[in-house]
This record gives C-alpha cells, sequence and structure tokens, in this order.
C-alpha cells in the first residue's frame, strides 16, 4: 500500500495503536533501533512514526550523510508522540487513520533545519528557563512514581514544572552588560510558532523562510509578572511585553557553553 519504510517508535504514546493499524493492514515496519540499517540499505522513502524526538533522530542521522545520499531521501509523518509539534505545524492529522490518509496526497515540502555545532533541531529549542524545566522532568521522570505522572500528564507536565520554577525559583541566563551582566530568563530559537503544543512563542515564525526566529526574554519586573509572561506565552502574545525582545536572523552565537534544552552546546 505504501512504498516508504516504516519506522516506529514503540515507546512514543501512541505506538500500540500505530502497530496495531499497520498490522490490521498487514504493513511491514520496522522499530527505532533499525534507523541506521534501513538507511545504509539506501532506502529514500521512510514514514517516521513517533513524536519530535523521533523526527530529529531520524534527520540527525541523515544529516551525517555526504549531501548527494542524503538530497533524494523524504520522509513522511505519523505523529503519535506527546507533542507532535512538526506535525501539528505540517497540519498532519493527529488521528492514526486520518494521517495515513493523508499520505495519498503526496505533498512535499522543503523545511528549514536549525543547526546546533554539529547536531540538528526541527522545531526550535530554549536557553535558560526551558532548558532548566525539560531538565528537571525528565530527570522527574526517571524513576517511578514520576515516569507515571509524566506518561499521565504528557505535556502538561512542563507547564507545571515551570510554574514550580517561578514559585521556587531558577538560575537566569548572565550576558554581557556595559556596567554589570545583565539577567534574562529565557533566549527561545524557533523554526515554528509554537513548542510543546501548548506555549505559541513565536506567532510570525516559519519553517522555511530560511530564518530563525529568536525571542529573548528579561527577567520579568515583578513575581507576578512571571505569570504574565506565561500567559502572553501560551496565547501566542509575548511581542506586548515591553521586557521581549524578537528578532529574526540566520545565526545566533553563544560565546560560553550554555545549556540548550537537554543538551550542552558551545559556541556556533
Amino acid at each position: 500500500m505504501y512504498k516508504q519504510v516504516i519506522i516506529v517508535n514503540p515507546n512514543s504514546n501512541n505506538a500500540k495503536k500505530v502497530i496495531r493499524y499497520l498490522e490490521s493492514k498487514n504493513m511491514q515496519y520496522y522499530l527505532t533501533d533499525e534507523i541506521e540499517k534501513k538507511i545504509k540499505e539506501d532506502n529514500k522513502e521512510f514514514l517516521i512514526c513517533g513524536g519530535d524526538g523521533t523526527i530529529n533522530r531520524f534527520i540527525n542521522m541523515i544529516m551525517k550523510m555526504p549531501k548527494k545520499k542524503r538530497i533524494p531521501i523524504r520522509f513522511g509523518i505519523i505523529p503519535c508522540g506527546r507533542a507532535n509539534d512538526l506535525a501539528r505545524y505540517m497540519k498532519i492529522p493527529l488521528n492514526i487513520k486520518h494521517a495515513f490518509n493523508k499520505l495519498k496526497d503526496n505533498k512535499e515540502k522543503k523545511i528549514d533545519l536549525i543547526k546546533i555545532n554539529k547536531n540538528y533541531i526541527v522545531t526550535g529549542g530554549g536557553v535558560g528557563l526551558p532548558a532548566e524545566t525539560v531538565m528537571n522532568v525528565n530527570s522527574f521522570s526517571n524513576g517511578f512514581p514520576g515516569r507515571y505522572l509524566k506518561k499521565s500528564l504528557g505535556d502538561l507536565s512542563y507547564l507545571l514544572f515551570t510554574l514550580k520554577k517561578f514559585i521556587l525559583g531558577y538560575e537566569p541566563i548572565e550576558i554581557a552588560g556595559k556596567n554589570k551582566p545583565n539577567k534574562l530568563l529565557a533566549i527561545y530559537v524557533l523554526n515554528q510558532p509554537f513548542l510543546g503544543k501548548r506555549f505559541c512563542l513565536a506567532p510570525e515564525a516559519k519553517n522555511d523562510d530560511g530564518k530563525i526566529d529568536i525571542k529573548i526574554i528579561d527577567i520579568p519586573p515583578s513575581f507576578s509578572k512571571h505569570f504574565n509572561t506565561l500567559s502572553k506565552g501560551i496565547k501566542g502574545e509575548l511581542k506586548d511585553l515591553e521586557w521581549v525582545k524578537s528578532k529574526k536572523t540566520a545565526k545566533l552565537i553563544f560565546d560560553r557553553p550554555v545549556k540548550f534544552y537537554n543538551r550542552i552546546v558551545s559556541a556556533v
């Protein structure tokens, strides 16, 4: 029925539903630990069944290939992760049956990637509070009952941990200033309007314009303004806040190692 090599992340939220659908149609599939093998077999058409993390893993493997080999590769998405940010932005149905039907349209779109040193991301990320939040959520979910609670709460867990940081405190970003270091709440690097499904940080962002959208958020002027910042970030209204600066650029340089989501990156 489909000519793509189908890859399923068995740990994604709706993996069981996808597998049941594939098996009901007698469609062959492979698990994520076989991605590299299938790429090396010189396959050119893939169908990735997973979330944004699975897509990032696949893309980073492709980008290690010589340019001549990676250019012909195309992939489709069956969203079955927690947030499915890329799929949502690309208007791919979250319903599994509808997503498979959508593949029949055979529409193709080229999108930008964000390069961080030698790695690539598709949707975006952040330095400062968002990095702290993601690392805290990941650490919390390493054991029981954290793993169970994270699965139950889904992407809501990131919102709750952000609120916890506002109340109990967080480590600000310090950047060089004329007289003293300036402190920031976060720097977001975005390739599309939203992250984590709930946070519409840059409504104007596009993933095919050759630019990344930067949101630089100063420490809000008061404790209560932190919650205003969160509310505006969910509604797509960060531009209304005087302590938020926006910029479109093709390149952003950090002059010392910083925490970028759950990885450490040096100057780019």
